[in-house]
């Protein structure tokens, strides 16, 4: 790469940063402009694709980035092969929507109240799902190809078509849980259409043996990881469902927004060092350095968070959200702990090692998933924060022993912060 990681680590963070800005405004929009239960019906809604999509789809959008990025096939002919691969799998997994949605499935998570509020929200899953495969596989092409700045300049149209889409619902007046979902999958489709259309298309569709046994294999495992690290961070939000109400997911959902954005520096990083990492062992060993300084300003930003919350929650989303302010307080111990893992994944899948991300995300989701079951019923949003926090703390724990294992690397070494860490950033 001709550009340093660290200009390209800045830009992505800075485009993130502006993702977030708007993301966070079309979050407050929804939430102001469909109140509580109707906004915790559409979240709750817009995780059945994401689900269908981690229990399917065999890991092949990070096998594309990964197998584009160490060249090892022929960019046209694994292409060809992925796209067969990946439209086999969208078909089973519509199958698994219309089999949820047709033996009443919503019963479990869905009072009769809140399931009217939902209207034809459930069919809109399919058109939720096609428009993110055709966006991840685009984009991971991108990273894959190490075109950066591509994927950067794309993905900030997302939240840009959310909102205008969404404000003509409300402005009209037909804003509904059905409208909402029908504008956000479109915020995914148009730039994914954009994508193929500029850069990938047209393409030869041909099957090859090899590739897709090669994809398979190194992407069955990122899907339990991915499916897992998918619960861990979503199952308490259909367990409050199931437990108490729609409106106490929108709740415990704007909690997790917030806390969440202190990962965007964290998310840029990774968007950038797992193909970075795959291409190269020498963007490898930066990784410590990345690490220490990504612990640091996620526990800065932590800090003030707690410091802001009580007033910042009923300032941006209204007062009628002040419950979300405890959970996400309770939730900060963990998301500054979940940062290594969030980090260090990408280095195990450059390595082509992505068992070790495997096995700690299974023990976070175990410790996750007893602890909400016991909380939630007795301390409601405010249990299933906590639950969040001890397994995050705990899968941190394991992600350091394996990254200590795999490099021989002490644990200050990507641990604890330096005096002279924002100079060697220079050189990174």
């Amino acid at each position: 790469m001709t550009t340093s990681l660290r200009n390209i680590i800045g830009i992505t963070f800075v485009v993130q940063l502006l993702t977030f800005a708007m993301t966070v405004a079309n979050s407050v929009l929804a939430a102001r402009w469909l109140g509580p239960a109707a906004f915790g019906v559409m979240v709750t809604i817009l995780l059945l694709p994401e689900i269908i999509n981690k229990c399917t789809n065999m890991g092949l959008e990070t096998s594309i980035l990964y197998y584009i990025g160490n060249r090892r096939f022929p960019e046209k002919r694994f292409l060809g092969t992925t796209i067969i691969n990946g439209i086999a799998l969208y078909l089973i997994g519509v199958l698994a929507i219309v089999a949820f949605i047709l033996t009443d499935g919503h019963k479990l998570l869905f009072s009769a109240a809140e399931f009217a509020l939902a209207g034809d929200g459930l069919w809109w899953s399919i058109y939720l799902l096609f428009a993110a495969i055709l966006h991840e596989y685009g984009g991971n092409i991108w990273l894959g190809r190490q075109q950066f700045n591509r994927f950067n300049g794309n993905i900030l149209f997302r939240p840009l078509i959310y909102f205008l889409l969404l404000l003509g619902f409300y402005l009209t007046n037909t804003l509904t849980v059905a409208a909402a979902l029908f504008t956000f999958a479109t915020s995914w489709l148009l730039p994914g259409i954009y994508i193929w259309w500029k850069s990938i298309l047209p393409l030869k569709l041909s099957w090859d043996k090899t590739i897709s046994l090669a994809t398979f294999c190194y992407g069955s495992q990122i899907m339990v990881t991915n499916l897992l690290v998918f619960l861990i961070y979503r199952a308490d939000l259909l367990l409050i469902g199931y437990f108490l109400s729609q409106t106490e997911v929108a709740y415990y959902y704007v909690a997790v927004i917030i806390a969440e954005r202190l990962h965007y520096l964290t998310k840029s990083v990774r968007i950038v060092m797992l193909p970075a990492a795959a291409y190269s062992e020498a963007n490898q060993e930066k990784m410590p350095l990345i690490a220490r300084l990504n612990l640091l300003i996620v526990a800065v930003g932590a800090g003030l968070l707690a410091l802001l919350a009580h007033w910042l929650i009923p300032l941006v989303f209204s007062t009628q959200y002040n419950p979300a302010v405890k959970p996400l307080l309770y939730l900060l111990p963990g998301i500054i702990a979940i940062t290594l893992p969030k980090l260090l994944s990408a280095d195990f899948a450059a390595r082509g090692l992505p068992k070790y991300d495997l096995y700690a995300s299974a023990v976070n989701f175990i410790v996750n998933l007893g602890l909400n079951l016991w909380l939630i019923p007795r301390y409601g949003i405010s249990g299933a924060a906590i639950s969040s926090s001890i397994s995050y703390i705990i899968a941190a724990s394991l992600t350091a022993y394996f990254y200590h294992s795999v490099t021989g690397l002490p644990f200050r070494e990507f641990l604890f912060p330096r005096r002279n860490d924002w100079q060697a950033l220079r050189n990174l």
